[in-house]
């Protein structure tokens, strides 16, 4: 089945022969312990690094033979940090996800506009849409860039942290969001650090040390001694609702 894939990626920075496949309405979580390459793997399946040996793959053919405007409409990252664009308007950053769809002449036409509107809105921008990116908070801001990324309108979107500075009650919309996307046929690889977060995912990939270190179902992944590995001795197991539900104990 089409896809993107990493494989036997080495290099840059920490990583040590990783493979991770990312499938069409799928949501693959990617966890570890700060250090362990995460971030770095995001980047290179993006196209913004490249590994010293190993490929990745976009639907069965390599990403570097992509041209930069085609992958683009194929996938989007949404990075943890800047630079940001702090003097446009939200709008205008939105639409900026919609640069490589756009022709020659970088005329906008209906669906351009369609999609810039469905983006504000499923994120809950479209109040800020009048607003400065540069005068939102950061969890404002990050509602805005993750518009920016679906905007593409991609089939594959790349998430590094993207409930950073987001208040509980959207981390939760957000949460439900990647879900509803990936039911509509989005592939989602993101980086999380929270596992109960992660267990919603559909497949739980933890890297540590550069190295997959375990892979699969999050009720199979999940268990009290491999998150005492990473975690420390206190962390204990539950499962609530058909999921694993991770906490402290004492």
């Amino acid at each position: 089945m089409a896809g993107l894939e990493a494989r036997g990626i080495v290099g840059p920075y920490a990583l040590l022969g990783v493979d991770l496949a990312v499938r069409p309405g799928e949501w693959v979580a990617l966890l570890g312990p700060n250090g362990s390459g995460k971030s770095t793997l995001l980047r290179v399946m993006a196209g913004l690094l490249w590994p010293k040996a190993g490929e990745v793959f976009l639907e069965g053919k390599p990403l570097r033979a992509y041209r930069s405007y085609v992958r683009g409409r194929l996938l989007a990252y949404l990075p943890q940090g800047g630079p940001y664009p702090e003097g446009l308007l939200v709008e205008e950053v939105v639409r900026l996800g919609r640069l490589p769809h756009l022709g020659l002449w970088g005329r906008e036409g209906r669906e351009d506009g369609e999609a810039v509107e469905w983006a504000l809105e499923v994120t809950g921008a479209s109040r800020f849409r009048g607003r400065y990116l540069g005068s939102l908070s950061g969890g404002e801001r990050q509602r805005v860039l993750l518009a920016r990324a679906l905007a593409a309108r991609p089939r594959y979107l790349l998430l590094d942290e993207p409930t950073t500075f987001l208040d509980l009650e959207y981390q939760g919309g957000l949460l439900a969001l990647l879900r509803g996307l990936v039911a509509k046929g989005m592939g989602i690889l993101a980086v999380l650090h929270d596992p109960n977060q992660a267990a919603m995912a559909d497949r739980v990939v933890v890297l540590k040390g550069g190295r997959l270190l375990a892979e699969g179902r999050p009720g199979a992944v999940f268990t009290e001694p491999l998150l005492q590995g990473l975690y420390g001795p206190g962390i204990r197991v539950a499962h609530l609702m058909g999921r694993p539900h991770v906490y402290l104990d004492g």
